[in-house]
């Protein structure tokens, strides 16, 4: 999520221009899909705006601290801890204010934060996950 956000913001104008660009006949360009996904990125942008960012950024923080814990946990065969570190982070996360925000205004980008859906994923009740088997090799 950290990662795709800020580009998806960058080319929200790009997008723009793209969409408003005629075509060879001097006729606007028309793709609907285009439009749709530009005026879903400008009401995330929007929305964003009532996000306290000094809050995402220290989440940010929290979850490089967390994955540097659990990989460092995984890598020590330590599975147990690492996967009870992951329910409590994943915990975390469902119940930060902004992170909820951040959720709410992404809803009609899917794929928008895979990230935090994965560290969700492991405080739901009953999934059969393990955090050291997802983590390998990033």
């Amino acid at each position: 999520m950290k990662r795709l956000l800020p580009i998806l913001l960058l080319m929200a104008p790009a997008l723009a221009a793209a969409n408003n660009a005629d075509d060879r006949n001097g006729h606007p360009a028309a793709n609907p899909k285009m439009q749709q996904m530009l005026e879903k990125i400008q009401a995330m942008q929007s929305c964003m705006k009532n996000v306290d960012q000094s809050a995402l950024k220290a989440l940010e923080q929290q979850a490089k601290q967390f994955s540097a814990e659990v990989k460092q946990l995984c890598a020590a065969g330590q599975r147990d801890q690492a996967q009870q570190r992951a329910v409590g982070f994943g915990q975390e996360i469902a119940g930060n204010k902004a992170m909820q925000l951040t959720k709410k205004c992404s809803e009609g980008l899917s794929g928008l934060a895979p990230d935090l859906e994965v560290a969700e994923s492991y405080a739901e009740p009953g999934k059969n996950r393990h955090i050291c088997d997802h983590s390998v090799g990033r």
